[in-house]
């Protein structure tokens, strides 16, 4: 059943008679609407006479993420979007009722590949991965480390023709360079010092099957080159073996690298870079992923909750917007560490928004001050570092506000009794209130500003920063 929330009866009459069947309801009611949700199949706001989102879109988009909402408005005002689909006003029933249908057969498409999330880029990745599974052409997966090219490698293998087949995951960087080769085209016995019995490789071992090579912008360049010939010949030879073995298996590569650089700097070979992408898919990073977000987070909260035989583990609504926040370094893993993390060592079982903004605020701090990625251009490098930078301030300025509006807040409503320091409220501008923090800070901390930045919850180039613009220094 599709839900329609608007106060326009003609337009959601013309709605109602273009779905399949007419099966949609009209509210004009929020509350209404919220005790229904059990029902919804999708969910279409009205949003023409909203200025802003309303809290019962925020809540749903939040903490119900399996359900579509398409949102129509009259102009486009969202830093965010609270939807999966936005129409400007205005909007046609039929390309709505389209729009629905496009998100159910995509979220249909990832469940089937054992994916989660509503992203359009996930979408747009799964749909390469419907394009391609069915042949045996090699595909090159890009994105960071912890974003999920694994299990899209997987859903290569369980979208194929031969599902059953062997799938086997080999972690380049995790492995010493002394051992790539011995490890993929396996060796005879006696091929060198200590190989006391014949090794079936990799090669061999999927036969038939998918061979994932992660992290495949590690591997040496020598290896490369037999890489690159077995690709090309479809056979090898175990290491110190002369019989030729047919190679039959699919090759699906990832790297974390930016592999044309690699090329360019002499560090990976063109021919086996242009071997490996016949196929390419793109996984952003998580921050680029927000619609994502929610629905990981109650996946993995679905899944620990089967762990540890508890129905009460939960994310409060406040640690949820906190997670949108966050620009989560580690992706999809770190996400699904701080499920597991939280969920244990939480008294409650749930997820506060104090203990995670806590959280994201020691991570922030701690990133700040780490070098930039190596293995990048150093205009990619000056880049990443100069983001790292505007990120870590604008949650350590998101801080300080917050931190303002509640000395606020209480020297509005301080009781008229207290009267000993009327000096430090008898102002409520918010620039005077913030150099009273920063002094007051300093003072508790008898000077040290180190300690003073972390009572402030500031990192202390924000610290610095503020004792210029107050001349406190």
């Amino acid at each position: 059943m599709i839900y329609i929330f608007t106060h326009d009866r003609a337009f959601a009459d013309k709605l109602i008679t273009a779905l399949p069947e007419k099966q949609g309801e009209i509210f004009d009611d929020e509350a209404r609407l919220a005790g229904s949700l059990v029902k919804a199949s999708g969910i279409l706001f009205d949003l023409r006479s909203e200025p802003k989102p309303m809290k019962l879109l925020e809540r749903i988009y939040y903490e119900s993420p399996f359900i579509p909402i398409i949102a129509v408005y009259q102009s486009e005002e969202w830093s965010e979007p609270l939807f999966d689909k936005g129409f400007p006003w205005p909007a046609n029933a039929s390309d709505i009722v389209q729009a629905f249908t496009e998100i159910k057969n995509d979220r249909a498409l990832l469940e089937s590949c054992g994916l989660v999330g509503r992203s359009i880029e996930l979408a747009a990745a799964v749909q390469v991965v419907s394009q391609v599974a069915g042949s045996d052409i090699n595909v090159l997966i890009t994105g960071p480390s912890g974003a999920g090219k694994e299990m899209i490698a997987r859903a290569i293998h369980d979208k194929s023709k031969t599902p059953g087949s062997p799938f086997i995951e080999v972690n380049v960087a995790a492995m010493a360079p002394g051992i790539i080769e011995s490890e993929l085209f396996g060796h005879e016995k006696g091929a060198f010092t200590g190989a006391s019995a014949r090794r079936i490789g990799v090669f061999e071992q999927a036969s038939g099957g998918v061979i994932f090579l992660d992290e495949i912008g590690e591997i040496p360049l020598e290896i490369q080159a037999k890489l690159l010939r077995v690709l090309d010949q479809r056979s090898f030879t175990r290491v110190g073996g002369n019989v030729p073995i047919k190679a039959d298996f699919r090759l699906v590569a990832a790297t974390n690298r930016d592999l044309a650089n690699d090329v360019s700097m002499g560090r990976f070979r063109e021919d086996l870079y242009y071997r490996l992408r016949v196929v390419s898919i793109d996984l952003p990073p998580l921050v680029d992923r927000k619609a994502d977000i929610a629905p990981l987070a109650f996946y993995f909260l679905t899944l620990r909750k089967r762990e540890l035989g508890s129905d009460n583990l939960g994310i409060e609504p406040g640690a949820m917007k906190l997670f949108h926040r966050y620009n989560w370094p580690g992706n999809v893993r770190e996400l699904k560490n701080v499920i597991d993390s939280f969920t244990t060592t939480s008294q409650s079982g749930r997820i506060t928004a104090s203990e995670f903004d806590k959280y994201m605020m020691e991570n922030t701090a701690h990133s700040s001050y780490l070098p930039v990625v190596t293995k990048r251009t150093p205009e990619a490098a000056e880049h990443q570092l100069i983001f790292q930078a505007l990120v870590s301030l604008s949650n350590e300025v998101v801080s300080l506000k917050h931190l303002i509006e509640r000395e606020l807040e209480r020297a509005r409503f301080v009781e008229p009794a207290v009267e000993a320091e009327p000096a430090r409220y008898d102002s409520v501008n918010v620039e005077d209130m913030e150099k009273v923090l920063v002094t007051r800070a300093l003072a508790d901390a008898h000077g040290n500003r180190k300690k003073a930045a972390e009572l402030l919850g500031i990192g202390e180039r924000t610290l610095y920063r503020k004792l210029d613009k107050y001349g406190l220094r």
